[in-house]
């Protein structure tokens, strides 16, 4: 405790900014929450049906994907933009972006079976049926299980790289003050966006869109990306609210953060939508076979309920929600629409996902429960892990004081 106090008053306000033995509960807690749900997926996987095990699977991949990556893509972006309002909370996003290594992990149950030929999922993971098919067979040279590999080791090499080498120079600065960090770390950050454009998009492509490798659209990585931040600030909302419940950063973290956090989840729940409509009017306008089919399945008979459920809960009411200052920085009323947020995602995630098991009725199972839950304990037991004897808050960043100041108008 001694050293905790030590350290608030090193950054210049007192607070409690270490984690502590908070950090091995939260990692004991979460990680048993995330070992028995993941170990009862797979026992009732497969010793039931495995097709509703891989789907399950990567409906909730996909989903906590999208906040990790999410969370990079904004430190990323705070760095790049030398952005001061963030600067107090920002080392919770890089630990919630160093979370890539358990990511990479979890990625394995759908990698292997792809890898071993089988098609549960991925049809193109079958050399057979793709050679079989006139169309697929032209697509061989990028559907295939080497090249896919390849892919994604290139993916989680540069997500996990990048997000430690974030994270470790924050931390040294805590050490040396060197301020020259700062501009390194935003020439960095230049290029790092590009990289993470192309990078999230390909991976959007690989784990979601090629589960009808017939279907294409250019736009699909720009509505995983939309889905993916606005996701991440609502996770990011939660995550400050409880670190101050259990006395962390109680005084650092104002009204003020939530307001431009709130303002995000507001922007991007708008963005979300103007992405899908765009996708949705530019297929339906040009009315090609290939690309229509993917739309019929989800405008008819239970999907069709979903679609326009979609509409509702993740645009109409969400915007609705946010758009009063007043609930951006109320804790309740941001935290109610942050979990909102983060169901109606998950709901994205199934609607993209699972008509691809059954196109005619909503395949949800327990498994969609369990391998949720147990994504979600183990992602956040990993940035538990990070976070133990670190401070929260990157003390001798230069832009500190401003950001403990800072206010909206």
């Amino acid at each position: 405790m001694a050293k905790t106090k030590e350290t608030a008053k090193e950054g210049g306000f007192g607070d409690n900014i270490r984690m502590d033995g908070l950090a091995s509960k939260l990692m004991g807690i979460a990680g048993g929450i995330g070992v028995v749900g993941l170990g009862a997926s797979f026992g009732l996987g497969y010793t039931s049906d495995k097709s509703q095990f891989m789907h399950s699977y990567l409906t909730a991949y996909a989903w906590i994907l999208s906040i990790g990556i999410g969370a990079l893509w904004w430190v990323v972006l705070q760095h790049l933009v030398n952005a001061k309002w963030s600067t107090v909370v920002r080392r919770v996003g890089e630990l919630l972006a160093s979370t890539m290594p358990m990511l990479a992990l979890l990625s394995l149950p759908i990698v292997i079976p792809a890898l071993m030929g089988d098609s549960t999922l991925y049809i193109w993971a079958d050399s057979q049926k793709m050679h079989a098919d006139h169309l697929l067979h032209k697509k061989a040279a990028f559907l295939n299980r080497d090249f896919f590999v390849v892919r994604l080791v290139i993916y989680f090499v540069f997500w996990g790289v990048l997000s430690r080498y974030l994270l470790s120079k924050s931390v040294e600065q805590d050490k040396t003050g060197a301020p020259e960090i700062r501009s390194k770390l935003q020439a960095l950050c230049a290029p790092s966006m590009i990289l993470m454009a192309l990078t999230l998009t390909f991976a959007a492509i690989d784990f979601v869109m090629t589960l009808e490798p017939k279907w294409y659209s250019t736009i699909f990585g720009v509505y995983y990306f939309a889905g993916a931040v606005v996701s991440f600030h609502s996770f990011f909302a939660l995550a400050l609210m409880w670190l101050q419940k259990n006395g962390r950063l109680a005084k650092s973290v104002t009204s003020e953060h939530y307001h431009d956090i709130g303002k995000m989840m507001f922007a991007f729940t708008a963005f979300w939508a103007y992405i899908a409509f765009s996708q949705f009017m530019l297929i339906w306008y040009a009315n090609i076979p290939e690309e229509t089919e993917w739309y019929h399945v989800r405008a008819h008979g239970a999907w069709g309920t979903v679609s326009y459920v979609m509409i509702a809960v993740n645009f109409l009411i969400p915007f609705f929600g946010l758009l009063s200052r007043h609930v951006k920085r109320n804790r309740a009323a941001l935290g109610f629409w942050a979990v909102w947020i983060l169901v109606v995602h998950w709901l994205d995630m199934f609607w993209l996902v699972k008509p691809h098991m059954h196109t005619e009725h909503l395949p949800f199972s327990i498994l969609d429960v369990t391998c949720t839950v147990g994504m979600l304990g183990m992602f956040i037991a990993a940035a538990a892990f990070s976070s133990q004897k670190l401070n929260l808050v990157p003390i001798k960043d230069p832009r500190l004081e401003k950001s403990l100041a800072f206010e909206n108008f």
